[in-house]
């Protein structure tokens, strides 16, 4: 790839390395002197003229979440631009997300859900705006990656800090989480700006990934400063394995924060209307039948020996299948549901014998004709988080609690499977 140089007359590199001495309380100790209108002019020119490369680049297209199916599984979100966009892979399962959710559980022996909503070009400012519509209480941590676009328009410290200080705090009101900011990797190790403008823009990133390391230590945030890939396949912008490299700095530092904050996760309880909006944008209420997730119930009738294996739906009045294996599509009130008590699970639900259990010893279903005993559900949840049903089984003997236990691991990975083939119905109304 062509490395784009440009360096203005007048400009010294040299010069712009003494900008990362010294005190660096949000930068008011650090080159007092504001920079230059020329120096900004000139990268903004080089800027448009990289433009042309990076809008070549492969990006990821379809679904923005990745998964490692395991038990209790951590939630991520990655919200931003640089790593979090994911640069030259098709996928986000081969970007951040992706490398994320396989070290995360890799170091914890949990599954991981994470969920991405990337921006080619979102600075500290627009974070905010993103985070704020996102507005989401369900996670075990956010991420948040804008430094790389606010170091190559040379963000000035001392407006940056505060931005960033406010961002945080933002992100922490959502919930008990941790929050992590992504510092700069080394702007030239980016290949369209390896060059002596690159070299300015490096400088500057330093900067604020000192500014940034003050600010979350005081916020009580993490910081992690994210290192060059080692280059392995110079015909690429960037591989799967750059990802993983990232993603394994960041779970080191994520992990044991996330362990300590283990007891501080609270299970997200939607009322009925959110369930009511999230169907309707899905428009649920209309589809027929789906082959994909015909195919999925049937995998969880079969691979857990029932008589019976739903995905179902529930309203605020009502549940109802939108796939199951009996053929037959039939409306139940809500207060008889045995998914409405899943969803409101941290992990799917089991119940052994359902005439042991005061919820359902009188339910039709248990003392009626089909004589039902046994019953395993996971929530499936809406693109927004909203939990609007579940993959279940039901079966005529009771079971055990270790069968139960080894049902539930079989549904949670299903059930992200019927996640992604509902995500595919979702308006594309995102920029």
């Amino acid at each position: 790839m062509t490395n784009v140089a440009f360096t203005p007359v007048g400009m010294n590199i040299r010069d712009e390395s003494r900008v990362v001495a010294g005190p660096t309380r949000y930068g008011r100790k650090v080159d007092d002197q504001r920079l230059s209108l020329l120096r900004r002019v000139a990268m903004r020119v080089w800027l448009a003229r990289v433009a042309a490369v990076r809008a070549g680049l492969v990006r990821p297209v379809g679904r923005r979440q990745s998964f490692v199916a395991g038990r209790r599984p951590l939630r991520v979100l990655i919200v931003g631009s640089g790593p979090a966009a994911g640069w030259g892979v098709g996928s986000h399962d081969l970007g951040l997300a992706g490398g994320v959710a396989r070290a995360l559980a890799a170091s914890t022996g949990s599954g991981a859900v994470v969920d991405v909503v990337p921006h080619p070009s979102a600075g500290v400012r627009r974070l905010g705006r993103i985070l704020e519509a996102t507005g989401d209480d369900r996670y075990d941590a956010i991420v948040l990656s804008g430094a790389v676009p606010d170091a190559l328009r040379l963000s000035e410290p001392r407006r940056w800090g505060p931005r960033l200080r406010r961002l945080i705090e933002r992100a922490q009101a959502l919930g008990p989480r941790s929050v992590v900011w992504l510092g700069a990797q080394p702007i030239r190790s980016i290949r369209p700006y390896d060059s002596a403008m690159g070299e300015v823009a490096q400088i500057h990133a330093r900067r604020l990934n000192a500014v940034a390391r003050e600010i979350c230590k005081e916020a009580g945030a993490l910081f992690v400063a994210l290192e060059a890939p080692p280059r392995t396949d110079s015909r690429r912008h960037r591989s799967p394995a750059d990802y993983l490299f990232w993603a394994r700095q960041l779970v080191d530092v994520l992990a044991p924060a996330l362990d300590a904050d283990a007891t501080a996760r609270v299970t997200p309880v939607n009322p009925a209307s959110d369930r009511v909006v999230a169907i309707e944008r899905l428009k649920l209420s209309n589809r027929g039948g789906d082959e994909r997730l015909d195919g999925i119930v049937g995998t969880a009738k079969r691979t857990l020996g029932t008589e019976i294996a739903m995905f179902t739906v529930l309203d605020d009045v009502r549940e109802w299948p939108l796939a199951s294996t009996t053929g037959t599509t039939f409306d139940i009130p809500i207060e008889q549901s045995a998914c409405i008590h899943t969803i409101q699970t941290p992990d799917g639900m089991v119940v052994l014998n359902a005439v042991e259990d005061e919820r359902f010893a009188t339910n039709a279903l248990v003392i009626g004709p089909a004589g039902l005993r046994y019953y395993a559900g996971y929530p499936v949840e809406a693109p927004d988080g909203t939990r609007i049903g579940a993959l279940c089984v039901f079966g005529r003997l009771p079971r055990e609690q270790a069968d139960g236990d080894a049902d539930l691991d079989v549904l949670r990975e299903l059930a992200l499977l019927v996640q992604r083939e509902l995500w595919r119905w979702e308006p594309d109304e995102r920029s």
